[in-house]
């Protein structure tokens, strides 16, 4: 094959070309002398030939051979030699088995001819002499990297081939299927060979933590742990929650063996930040003991429950204490339970017109307001709101309420967790005009239009499917719970009708289904409740009032004394004091989880190692709900008491949050605490643990991973042995792929050659010869 070096564009040579032609054209065409047109053409032709030669000279014309041969390129040998190759779920344990299979089934199968690289990798790559020379020592295992750094050794012959000996566990994050796909690229296919079962080996361990971030004081916390125990299956372990050296609960455990679930209560006694530990005592023979256990961190609340609660019943002239006294009393029996009251003031003597009057409770002295009161009565904002928990609308006028104050009640519930009851009467649901406001969208019943009261008597029907609801729980057994719902029970005498229970709402009362009821309307709802937004809503369609509940509130109970008839003197009231106790306490349960409103503090984890930097994401807003984003915004790291690093959070403005990190030097549990200051004033803040320990990543999960390794060798073009290790036929087939040749060109001048130039030389010569004796000029 020939090539010219030197290439002009086809313009540049045929323009040269054409002038040529011209030029020896002119000068023929002017010679002296007339010869024959045969010899003019000969002599012209020569002439052309001698120029073209000369000109192909010029363009560097060269011979091209190709050289191709054969690459013996080597094959890699990779052997893990990390800790979990000590696994003993093999006879031999994994590195053992490996080290066995290459000596006496991998290299007798090695081609004489194939070089070979033998190396070893646990955190480096390192060149090993002998397998028997590898010892499973080392902290991490780098699975990516040790291929990557393969890579980049500089060799004479790129590589045929590798066969990865491990158990397919990357603990350094790498992405090995990544690598496959590199290796592919550049033609080296990996054969795997995978050592070690899936099978997790025997171990109990601490999986998940579950529990609310505030809780109340003094009252009883769910806590919701995860437990994985193969290998211990019918095992009894005690499971304990400390703060200290404090036992604050314990519980035996029957382990099956695989993935648990175990919920116990604990009481916290202390308020603010707290720290507990959760933990299963070690057993013998588990793989790991460290991870018997978890540190988490709760806020301690205050566990006042705030009530406000507005009723539209006045006193009655046969009533010794006023109507709103009987549910404030009730409430208040539980001591974390605090009742702001509200009446709609109601004077006889004006002839049914309003006043501004001031009532207190005849007992503790606590005043009671006028729902409208321009500064005591409803919150006039929903900031105000906030500081409350549930309120109670039992039979209020909608005049009494502004527009605003209507919304922050909606607000209130759907977008801030808050309880929200609605009690009947002849000024609530329809007959009250509530259908046409916003109140409707919280309330767990579709009501019907202002002609909806009913005065009748009848006992409430529990829906038996309803009857484990914690608002219903009474009893100290189920069997109690349905006795004190049925035999207890006094009647009620009123009930404004709704059309239905809305999609989601839990019915758990209704009247009865005969008599009176078995007509055109059928049963009623009574009670019901739902989840609306971040809230809870109830709705009690008849009343708690002398007027429709005149038994309920006053009857519902055991006596006093057992020889004197039932009646309002002579019953405690238990049951009316437990159902309401019940019903705040469920209605306020998703506003009482929240913590530090104003601002709020997520950590990307709980667990870092030392050194290692962890992400805090802090949200601000103001009393209404809505963000901050020109708070100045601190991340305070501190242990001991001691603070130990500060750092200022910047604003995200498309999160319309603060972000900043911590890095704890050194293990020990941690303290995050984001302070958020506005305008030199503080805002708020919101502790979080951090717990910074050297995890052994490396034992922390020591499953093998086969279908990774299986993965990897398709990806790259290789092939999967760990079926096959002692198949003679599929070891040999390795070493089949010849890698690809390498081809070289040599290129040889010919424009220097002796002949070439003396040919030009005697074209030349030739034409000004016979140019010469034909007598031409």
């Amino acid at each position: 094959m020939m090539e010219f070096h030197y290439s002009p564009g086809w313009l540049w040579l045929a323009g040269a070309g054409l002038l040529a032609a011209m030029l020896l054209l002119a000068s023929y065409a002017l010679a002296v002398g007339r010869p024959a047109w045969g010899l003019r053409v000969a002599l012209l032709s020569l002439r052309w030939v001698a120029i073209a030669a000369v000109a192909i000279c010029l363009l560097d014309p060269q011979r091209v051979t190709e050289i191709r041969r054969q690459q013996a390129g080597p094959v890699a040998v990779l052997l893990d030699s990390s800790r979990s190759m000590n696994v003993p779920d093999a006879p031999e344990g994994r590195l053992g088995g490996a080290r066995t299979w290459l000596r006496q089934d991998l290299f007798p199968q090695w081609p004489s001819s194939v070089p070979r690289e033998l190396r070893t990798f646990s955190q480096s790559l390192e060149t090993l002499s002998h397998p028997d020379a590898a010892s499973p020592t080392g902290r991490v295992t780098a699975l990516s990297a040790a291929l990557e750094h393969l890579l980049a050794v500089p060799r004479e012959e790129p590589l045929a081939g590798v066969i990865l000996c491990t158990d397919g566990i990357d603990t350094e994050q790498g992405d090995p299927l990544a690598v496959a796909r590199a290796f592919r690229r550049k033609g080296i296919p990996i054969h795997t060979a995978t050592f070690g079962t899936g099978e997790p080996p025997r171990d109990v361990v601490l999986h998940a933590l579950q529990v609310k971030r505030a809780v109340p004081n003094q009252a009883p916390t769910r806590l919701s742990l995860t437990l994985r125990s193969p290998g211990f299956t019918g095992a009894i372990v005690p499971v304990v929650v400390r703060q200290g050296s404090q036992v604050m609960a314990s519980q035996s455990v029957r382990l099956n063996g695989a993935e648990q679930r175990v919920e116990m209560d604990f009481t916290p006694r202390q308020k603010g930040f707290q720290t507990y530990e959760a933990s299963v005592a070690p057993q013998a023979g588990e793989w790991l003991a460290s991870n018997n256990r978890r540190v988490f961190g709760l806020e301690v609340v205050d566990p006042t429950l705030r009530v406000i609660y507005m009723e539209g019943t006045p006193m009655q002239s046969d009533a010794p204490i006023p109507e709103w006294k009987y549910l404030k009393d009730a409430l208040e029996s539980d001591k974390n339970i605090k009742v702001k009251v509200l009446y709609q003031p109601y004077s006889a003597s004006s002839g049914g017109s309003f006043s501004q009057t001031v009532d207190a409770d005849p007992q503790s002295g606590d005043r009671a307001y006028p729902v409208n009161h321009a500064t005591r009565g409803f919150p006039r904002t929903l900031a105000e709101l906030l500081q409350y928990d549930v309120i109670i609308h039992s039979d209020i006028k909608t005049t009494f309420f502004q527009p605003a104050q209507m919304q922050a009640m909606a607000a209130f519930v759907e977008q801030h967790g808050g309880g929200f009851v609605m009690v009947g009467g002849n000024s609530a649901f329809g007959k009250g005009g509530y259908h046409r406001t916003i109140i409707d969208r919280i309330i767990p019943v579709a009501m019907q239009q202002s002609a909806d009261s009913a005065k009748l008597s009848f006992k409430m029907q529990i829906v038996p499917a309803a009857l484990d609801h914690p608002l219903l729980a009474l009893g100290a057994s189920r069997a109690e719970t349905l006795r004190i719902w049925t035999d207890k029970l006094p009647e009620l005498h009123g009930y404004n009708r709704v059309d239905r229970a809305k999609p989601g709402a839990t019915v758990l009362a209704t009247t009865p289904t005969t008599g009176l009821f078995s007509g055109a309307y059928g049963a009623q709802v009574v009670l019901a409740v739902q989840e609306v937004g971040r809230g809870r809503t109830m709705a009690f369609t008849s009343d708690t009032t002398r007027t429709w509940g005149a038994d309920f509130e006053t009857v519902w109970g055991e006596r006093l004394n057992a020889s004197r008839p039932l009646e309002e003197s002579n019953c405690d009231a238990r049951y009316y004091r437990a159902f309401w106790i019940n019903a705040v306490r469920w209605l306020a349960a998703n506003k009482l989880g929240k913590t530090n409103n104003p601002v709020t503090l997520e950590l990307a984890q709980g667990n870092s190692l030392p050194g290692q930097s962890t992400a805090a994401r802090v949200k601000v807003r103001d009393a209404e709900g809505h963000d901050l984003t020109d708070a100045d915004v601190a991340l305070v790291l501190s242990a001991g008491g001691r603070s130990l690093e500060t750092n200022r959070a910047g604003l995200d403005p498309a999160a319309a949050a603060y972000l900043a990190a911590v890095r704890p030097a050194l293990p020990g549990q941690y303290t995050v605490t984001a302070v958020a200051t506005r305008g030199g004033r503080r805002v708020g803040e919101d502790p979080q643990l951090l717990i910074c320990e050297e995890t052994d990543r490396e034992l922390a999960d020591v499953r093998a991973r086969p279908e990774v390794m299986a993965e990897m060798a398709r990806l790259s073009g290789g092939q999967d042995l760990t079926s096959s290790l002692r198949d003679k036929a599929m070891l040999a087939s390795v070493f089949d792929a010849a890698p690809p040749a390498a081809v070289n060109f040599h290129r040889t001048p010919l424009w220097d050659n002796a002949w070439w130039l003396l040919g030009i030389l005697g074209l030349l010569t030739v034409e000004w010869a016979v140019r010469r004796l034909k007598g031409l000029a």
